[in-house]
């Protein structure tokens, strides 16, 4: 159906310019995840301004870590404060019977690594050819600035809201999901969400997940000129991690999920560290390994662990150096579980046909092999999906960006999905 006048009011008012210029400004504030609370200052005096109401609250992560259902956490916050932000827009008249629909967006991002791989400054924020260049860029800056433009046009129109929106601006998300954990304990909650996550703005109502872990290998140190009297924690971990590979390939075999199945590796286990030894002529006596492994459609948690344990107890009772001196595996950061919303649920046909109405498109429907905040909202009873700008491609990696009509489309999207969602 065509854009009503109304929507095309509001479209109308859309400061684009301010959109941009603003998710510049939050671009060049470093917010590595544990370390994000001057960006999240800063986001919410820009709230402010904007005319939200806003709740900014120091998170008491060390008693949110005695919840039963915490989500996990990698990084070390003892030295930094864990800052929560929301900000909401809503209709006094409408408080206790309008629908609430929830934008939420990551404002963590990961560290820049090293800056020679960058051609681009990772903190600066360059537009370049239409894109804007940067850590953070693309996951999830840009959705982030992108939903709370959309609320502020809303404001701009005068429209005459019959709920509430709401902008979680979560910290966290990264390594856990503490930010949105910590925002759902506090009451922020809401009929639906949007995650800003970048999905080059197709629907994913569907995510798997993904649980952390750290295995210590022992070994035997000995002097490198008599190596064979030692056992190295290395030569073993090279069979390890065969045997991973080989798991990996198990899991992935025969995936019959509608959307997960369409990826050529919908659970990826990958190992992302690797330590060992502490001298160049002494054999390695001890190896530690992290990495994560995938969670299917509908598999519990628990399953997974169990799975990964016994295929390493194999290996080691195999092995006579490993079945007496045991693995030691830690399930340590961020327990993502796995997450969907039927593929008929309304959130998922207003937003198609949405998109549809203000490009002439319809978005694909598509299922992410990576954890996300979706599992939070959604096994919390909030029905939600990833929907955002920015290639996940190009996350995490040197030179991060997105295109800012991209970024733009994506505020002009979330405009006519709040409108319609709250009518």
């Amino acid at each position: 159906m065509p854009l009503s006048l109304m929507e095309q009011n509001v479209l109308s008012v859309l400061d684009e310019q301010g959109l941009i210029g603003a998710f510049r400004d939050l671009a060049r504030i470093p917010s590595i995840t544990g370390q994000e609370s001057v960006a999240q200052n800063w986001l919410a005096q820009h709230m402010q301004r904007i005319g939200l109401d806003v709740d900014l609250w120091t998170i008491d992560v060390a008693e949110l870590q005695k919840h039963p259902r915490f989500p996990g956490m990698e990084v070390d916050r003892s030295d930094n404060e864990a800052v929560g932000l929301v900000g909401t827009w809503q209709s006094e008249a409408h408080i206790l019977t309008g629908k609430r629909l929830v934008f939420n967006g990551h404002i963590d991002v990961v560290p820049e690594g090293d800056h020679a791989n960058w051609y681009h400054d990772p903190w600066g924020a360059e537009l370049v050819d239409g894109r804007i260049y940067g850590r953070g860029a693309c996951d999830m800056k840009s959705g982030l600035l992108a939903a709370l433009y959309a609320v502020k046009a809303m404001r701009d129109s005068d429209f005459p809201i019959k709920g509430s929106l709401m902008v979680q601006s979560v910290i966290g998300e990264e390594d856990g999901g503490l930010g949105t954990f910590a925002s759902l304990l506090r009451g922020h909650s809401g009929d639906a969400a949007i995650v800003c996550e970048p999905t080059q703005l197709q629907l994913i109502p569907a995510q798997a997940g993904a649980l952390t872990f750290a295995v210590r290998v022992h070994g035997k140190s000995a002097h490198a000129c008599v190596r064979l009297e030692g056992v190295s924690a290395v030569e073993k971990y090279l069979d390890i991690h065969r045997t991973l590979l080989q798991l990996e390939r198990e899991r992935n075999s025969e995936v019959e999920h509608p959307l997960l199945g369409k990826l050529p590796l919908p659970y990826p286990l990958n190992i992302g560290r690797v330590h060992a030894g502490n001298w160049s002529s002494s054999v390695p006596e001890e190896l530690i390994f992290e990495g994560r492994i995938g969670v299917a459609m509908g598999e519990s948690s628990d399953a997974v662990r169990h799975q990964f344990e016994c295929t390493l107890a194999n290996l080691a009772e195999a092995d006579p150096w490993l079945r007496d001196h045991p693995l030691e595996i830690k399930w340590s950061g961020g327990q993502f579980e796995s997450a969907e919303i039927p593929l008929d649920h309304p959130l998922i046909t207003l937003c198609q046909q949405s998109m549809f109405d203000l490009t002439g498109h319809k978005p694909e429907l598509e299922g992410a092999p990576y954890g996300s905040d979706l599992r939070l909202l959604v096994n919390g009873g909030i029905p939600a999906i990833l929907f955002g700008p920015g290639d996940v491609r190009v996350a995490h990696k040197p030179d991060e960006h997105v295109d800012v009509a991209e970024v733009i489309l994506a505020a002009r999207a979330y405009i006519v999905f709040a409108l319609r969602f709250l009518l």
